[in-house]
């Protein structure tokens, strides 16, 4: 009995080992890099960010089955992404003993308490005219792609502590923008 559990356990952390993913292969520090971004009320001005961190996407979410597709407020593709992050990020484990009837675990609790942050700030700036409906698909676009990323990322702790020293929403988008995402497929 004692071997055959012995056994079991080396084939579990050599199979689990064969199937995880370097950390220096998907979030990186990158070199520093510049772009332009624009996000929050002041729509006219626009901030320098650089790229602090590299997540690598092997593939797109179209091949990616869903349990439920909740409808974003933007729609869209970003009903999908929406959907995915909720997914991806949410994990419910029913009892079937006691008096409770489910458990909810959060993955990476800051990653996603932040976006949930930022996609209720553009709700509302949008929903109040102050920003297009554009100009914040562009923003949680790429909000919902890192975060997608990130959440089979293990080495996020830089990303996380950035978000936590994050005041506004303003600041927290800034974090995600410093990442940029390689994408290793052909995008359309």
């Amino acid at each position: 009995m004692i071997l055959k559990l012995l056994a079991t356990a080396i084939f579990a952390s050599a199979a689990l080992e064969a199937v995880a993913q370097q950390s220096d292969d998907i979030a990186m520090r990158t070199p520093n890099m510049e772009f332009e971004y624009v996000t929050g009320n002041n729509l006219t001005t626009a901030n320098s960010v650089e790229f602090k961190y590299t997540l690598d996407a092997y593939s797109d979410n179209s091949a990616v089955k869903l349990v439920f597709e909740e409808e974003h407020f933007i729609g869209g593709e970003l009903s999908q992404k929406w959907s995915l992050f909720q997914q991806n990020y949410k994990r419910v484990y029913e009892q079937t003993i006691g008096l409770s009837g489910s458990t909810v675990e959060i993955l990476k609790p800051i990653i996603f308490n932040a976006v949930n942050k930022i996609n209720g700030y553009y709700k509302k700036t949008v929903r109040k005219g102050e920003v297009s409906t554009d100009e914040a698909a562009k923003v949680l676009n790429h909000v919902f792609d890192c975060a997608n990323l990130a959440c089979f990322e293990s080495e996020t702790q830089g990303i996380e502590n950035e978000i936590k020293t994050a005041k506004t929403i303003n600041e927290m988008v800034r974090v995600f923008d410093s990442i940029h995402i390689n994408y290793h497929y052909n995008k359309q």
